[in-house]
């Protein structure tokens, strides 16, 4: 049922029959990660790239003086990827994987989550078979790009209420996964006295 979801996810972007979507999940491998572990940490080389198809990851950047700056929050909810950005599919540092360079973000499971992940070597022996897969590569990089553009039009342009009610919006969810308030307020580019005042001012409960 969970592959069935992402199916329909990746179908949004890249249409994509039940022959050729048999011949990509072919070379998925089914991931389980607890709570709290790491997929990836900062200084690895991204060698497959990960879709997320239950629960709740994190991903960060951890500065030298330790502090954690949120960059995106991955789940599979149908609601949060109508908007691009609060949520990715995608599990990976995508320059990192591209480029063959070590990672600059970090991946944490904020909650139990599964993922099915495909060798960064498997697809590229796809993308030797046929032009479509290489459009389809085309397409997952156009996608990366969108979302990314998303986010930084919208810290940009929108006031930190308006950043906060979005989140309402398109992903109440993240108010039940016990995520803690500074990684909501870090990813909103906020303080977390700023979110919690914000919350407060729009009847948030947690």
């Amino acid at each position: 049922m969970q592959l069935d979801k992402l199916h329909t996810y990746i179908n949004r972007f890249f249409p994509m029959d039940d022959a050729a979507w048999r011949t990509l999940s072919s070379h998925f491998s089914e991931v389980h990660y607890k709570k709290g572990e790491h997929i990836y940490s900062k200084g690895e080389t991204a060698n497959a790239l990960c879709f997320i198809t239950k629960g709740l990851i994190r991903s960060y950047k951890l500065e030298e003086n330790g502090k954690e700056y949120t960059w995106r929050f991955h789940c599979l909810d149908p609601r949060a990827v109508h908007h691009r950005m609060l949520i990715d599919i995608m599990v990976v540092d995508y320059v990192s994987f591209t480029q063959n360079v070590p990672e600059e973000l970090s991946f944490e499971a904020m909650t139990d989550a599964s993922l099915v992940r495909i060798e960064k070597k498997d697809l590229e022996a796809l993308y030797a078979q046929s032009v479509y897969w290489q459009r389809f590569g085309a397409k997952i990089a156009e996608d990366a790009y969108a979302i990314l553009r998303e986010r930084t039009f919208q810290l940009l342009t929108k006031s930190a209420k308006e950043r906060v009610e979005l989140l309402i919006k398109y992903f109440p969810l993240v108010f039940k996964f016990g995520i803690p308030t500074e990684h909501l307020a870090s990813y909103l580019g906020m303080t977390r006295q700023s979110f919690n005042r914000i919350k407060r001012e729009l009847g948030i409960r947690e």
